[in-house]
């Protein structure tokens, strides 16, 4: 009979994965734009429901990063990962639109630090599981 002898260090987070998670939970936090009144949004700010969002994508993030910081579970990693490639997208015009340069340069660290954050939660481990017979 084959048994699978997993322990806790099995099932804990590397550090590249916790960098990726704390990461992921700034990247998070920033989606809040109620914090943010003071940014300048140029001649025409965007619209409400898209600001709104924004913010839930950014609570589901933060949400998911609490899950998977002690358990590694792969499916809060997952779902974390879709939800910082999603706010990546919508925060991908604000690149080429006509915008402040400080709204431009926000926009290009978060599309990089998406960037980096997908790569490193998503990242497995390359040892195996001990296997004992």
């Amino acid at each position: 009979m084959t048994t699978m002898n997993l322990t806790a260090a099995d099932t804990t987070p590397s550090s590249g994965v916790r960098t990726g998670l704390v990461i992921s939970a700034v990247l998070g936090l920033s989606n809040i734009p109620f914090l943010f009144p003071w940014v300048d949004w140029g001649e025409e700010a965007p619209p409400f429901g898209l600001l709104l969002v924004n913010a839930a994508i950014g609570m589901v993030s933060v949400v998911c990063v609490v899950l998977a910081w002690n358990t590694g579970n792969r499916k809060a990693i997952r779902i974390n990962a879709a939800a910082l490639i999603l706010n990546a997208l919508m925060v991908l015009p604000g690149l080429f639109a006509e915008a402040p340069p400080f709204i431009r340069t926000v926009s290009a660290v978060m599309v990089v630090a998406t960037v980096t954050a997908v790569v490193l939660t998503m990242r497995r481990d390359q040892s195996p599981a001990r296997v004992t017979d």
